[in-house]
């Protein structure tokens, strides 16, 4: 007598391949779509890193002497903020649509 477990059948979950069409973060090359939501994004979180080192490297000048531009380090220093302050709100927005989904019920 064969015994078999209750509900649904065990189907085994498969990883996606990249000629699927799934790209990771940093995926854009080889195989699969180009300009994904991933690539967007992370040319997005590469972009306020770089205003980032951008406005440390010019704070490390001044600080040093070799850079007397005050009014250029703080105009940096200032976008880098303002970048960082926008990919944060942003990041809420996400995260809070997500967790909106996520308690709808079905």
């Amino acid at each position: 007598m064969k015994i078999t477990g209750v509900g649904a059948p065990r189907i085994p979950i498969q990883e996606p391949k990249m000629a699927e069409g799934m790209g990771g973060i940093g995926a854009g090359t080889g195989v699969g779509p180009k300009n994904t939501f991933a690539d967007k994004l992370a040319n997005v979180v590469d972009g306020v890193s770089d205003k980032q080192i951008a406005a440390d490297d010019k704070l490390a000048e001044l600080a040093t002497g070799e850079n007397v531009d005050l009014h250029g380090t703080m105009i940096a220093m200032e976008e880098a903020e303002i970048t960082l302050r926008t990919m944060t709100a942003v990041r809420d927005k996400v995260v809070g649509a997500y967790q909106e989904i996520m308690n709808m019920s079905i």
